[in-house]
């Protein structure tokens, strides 16, 4: 993946409890099935370059042409990460979309005034970045890998085994 897809890819909202939050979004939205990571592991994560904690699991799902992703914090560090972020039941978590050259996309945004929040290097390599004059929410900006991708397809075709149900 060489190009970048700004187009809406998933976006997410945080919870304060992922079961009724998935339960909510089936009943009112018709989408499921979810695919639950619990306690996503984000390798070398960072807050505005310093080590950092974003202990959450997230649920996703497909909604229509773009994912929904529910996210549960469980331990945040440092506190001012927990504000940057809007973790708060029912708030957007971020928006997202895709890249093959993440520093070129970084450097897009920052010029665009969206500055840098996280960055994470795993089993997703990711950055956060501020809405700038543009949200009041995140932007995650992915350069996906292949377990990444695959979880990506996995969502997209459970959803159509649920629907075709």
């Amino acid at each position: 993946m060489t190009e970048t897809h700004r187009g809406l890819h998933h976006i997410a909202y945080w919870t304060d409890d992922l079961d009724t939050a998935m339960k909510q979004a089936t009943r009112l939205l018709g989408v499921g099935p979810f695919r639950v990571i619990e306690h996503v592991g984000l390798g070398d994560f960072r807050f505005r370059g310093e080590p950092a904690v974003l202990d959450h699991s997230a649920a996703f799902a497909q909604w229509g042409p773009v994912i929904l992703e529910l996210n549960v914090a469980h331990d945040v560090q440092p506190p001012e990460l927990r504000d940057a972020l809007g973790i708060a039941p029912g708030a957007v978590s971020h928006t997202s979309w895709y890249t093959g050259d993440l520093a070129a996309e970084g450097e897009h945004l920052a010029a665009s005034g969206c500055a840098l929040l996280t960055t994470s290097v795993g089993g997703a390599v990711a950055n956060w970045f501020t809405g700038g004059a543009l949200f009041a929410h995140p932007i995650e900006i992915h350069q996906p890998t292949a377990p990444v991708l695959g979880m990506w397809a996995a969502v997209r075709n459970e959803s159509k085994e649920y629907s075709n149900d």
